[in-house]
């Protein structure tokens, strides 16, 4: 008899080209198949993940379910896959969970957060995990614009070049900047997002932050939904996955 087994887990995505498995790539997904193969000893389909986090991204509470033949030890199997990964990524918590479970499915909402650290001078304790923004930031236009994110849009100008979604179409539940000098945050949760969408939204805020010429008023983007007109894309090293909720 077949076993889903949920995980939620917490990595530094700067050790990672990203979540999703590919060929000569070290990624999150691909390093916790082979711990779970090395563990369970058997072969294990890759894990299903809630968020396909790009590389350089962050999590804290990224969950992932996976099917195995038979019935682990829950505790053990937690702390050798931990054992396994050596600091890069830790596995905070494994349960079994109902057999129509999928990680990516079943997510009902998922929130983010992006820190920029805005002064002239460089980040150090925090590189790797902020934005440096040296120009001065209006905060309140910043924070006017984030509240406009809110509710079912079109996303077009706010996804990837490459992004394969077959729509565009998103709903966002929360949207919010939050100021604690020197560090500006951006939180944001969502039904879903579309490839790098944060991110561009996150460099949309500063543009206009920054009165940026050439990036347009969200209001306007979300009509036109045309990438060309919003900010650049934030970097990765500053946005994290805190959160995936589900359907009860």
């Amino acid at each position: 008899m077949p076993f889903n087994i949920r995980l939620m887990l917490e990595y530094d995505g700067g050790c990672f080209h990203g979540w999703q498995k590919q060929p000569g790539l070290y990624t999150v997904q691909g390093e916790l198949q082979r711990a779970l193969q090395i563990v369970l000893r058997c072969p294990l389909d890759p894990p299903c993940g809630a968020s396909r986090t790009d590389a350089g991204v962050h999590a804290k509470g990224q969950v992932a379910n996976v099917i195995v033949p038979l019935e682990p030890k829950l505790g053990a199997l937690q702390r050798s896959l931990t054992g396994i990964l050596r600091g890069k990524a830790a596995v905070l918590k494994v349960e079994q969970v109902p057999e129509d479970f999928n990680a990516r499915f079943s997510a009902r909402c998922k929130q983010y957060t992006y820190t920029i650290l805005n002064r002239p001078e460089p980040a150090v304790l925090d590189k790797g995990r902020v934005w440096h923004v040296r120009a001065p930031l209006n905060i309140e236009v910043m924070r006017t614009q984030a509240a406009l994110f809110v509710g079912e849009h079109d996303f077009g100008a706010f996804r990837a070049q490459d992004c394969s979604a077959s729509s565009s179409i998103r709903r966002v539940l929360e949207s919010e900047i939050i100021s604690a000098p020197p560090y500006v945050y951006y939180r944001v949760v969502g039904e879903g997002f579309l490839k790098q969408m944060v991110r561009i939204m996150v460099g949309t805020l500063v543009g206009l932050g920054r009165s940026q010429k050439g990036v347009k008023l969200v209001s306007e983007l979300l009509v036109c939904a045309d990438r060309r007109l919003a900010g650049v894309t934030a970097p990765a090293c500053g946005l994290c996955l805190d959160w995936v909720a589900f359907s009860s």
